[in-house]
């Protein structure tokens, strides 16, 4: 079953009526367990992969599996726990789909990850829309992050990657995802052309990002730009908890 946690998570705000891609998420004043619960398995799955835990045996057997895969670095817990909810967001609340949970693929728990934070796609007889996406996680976020944000979208004549493009149909190819594999494989070689090229700044703060995204609204002219903030109050002790919820026994 997919994981929906956002909606019983946060509250959707539209800051600027005419601005539609403008959106703030708010954390709910009361947040029950099983919505904690859910945001826990999701982290699982893009670190670990829960089809693996469950082939080793459970999350028993596979405690130790499970420490070293998971994140110690303050900074790399805070920017994997922004890709992680920015994965999960385009998922559940957008028409995109996500083909792969890249950071399965990790070769260090304390690094970060090269390449596009996010790519996801919408495919059908008619179109093949990309949504090319980053990501970024600060207790308190200011301007020049999500500026960051917008140039690293910006490259590649704000076209995916190409490395990532490569490193994704890799990746479908492992999983016996053939299909899909042929399409990512396409867009590299110019056989299929992406119908349009979306953009997504998706940020994860405990300030309010509202001022600092909208300065982002882009005119009518431009590449499409969705602008996304994730507020938690607690952000610090949110990544935490979370992760910390990660090496619980009897997880």
């Amino acid at each position: 079953m997919a994981n929906t946690f956002f909606n019983d998570w946060m509250d959707k705000q539209q800051p600027e009526p005419t601005a539609v891609d403008l959106v703030v998420l708010r954390e709910k004043a009361k947040v029950d367990s099983a919505v904690k619960a859910a945001i826990k398995q999701a982290a699982m799955d893009h670190l670990i992969g829960l089809d693996i835990l469950n082939r080793i045996g459970g999350y028993s057997k596979a405690s130790a599996f499970i420490r070293n895969k998971v994140p110690t670095d303050k900074k790399v817990m805070s920017g994997d726990l922004g890709e992680i909810l920015a994965t999960e967001y385009i998922d559940q609340l957008t028409e995109f789909e996500v083909p792969i949970k890249r950071l399965r693929w990790k070769d260090d728990r304390d690094t970060t990850m090269r390449g596009n934070d996010v790519l996801a796609i919408v495919l059908s007889k008619k179109e093949c829309r990309l949504l090319k996406a980053e990501s970024k996680s600060r207790n308190v976020l200011q301007a020049s992050v999500v500026g960051e944000a917008v140039d690293g979208l910006a490259k590649h004549s704000g076209r995916p990657n190409p490395s990532s493009l490569a490193f994704i149909s890799s990746r479908l190819r492992e999983e016996g995802n053939d299909d899909l594999a042929e399409v990512f494989e396409d867009l590299q070689s110019g056989k299929r052309k992406a119908t349009a090229v979306e953009h997504l700044v998706f940020t994860f703060s405990g300030n309010d990002p509202t001022v600092h995204l909208k300065k982002h609204i882009p005119s009518t002219k431009s590449r499409r730009r969705h602008l996304v903030g994730c507020v938690v109050s607690k952000h610090q002790d949110f990544i935490k908890r979370t992760f910390a919820s990660l090496n619980a026994k009897n997880s």
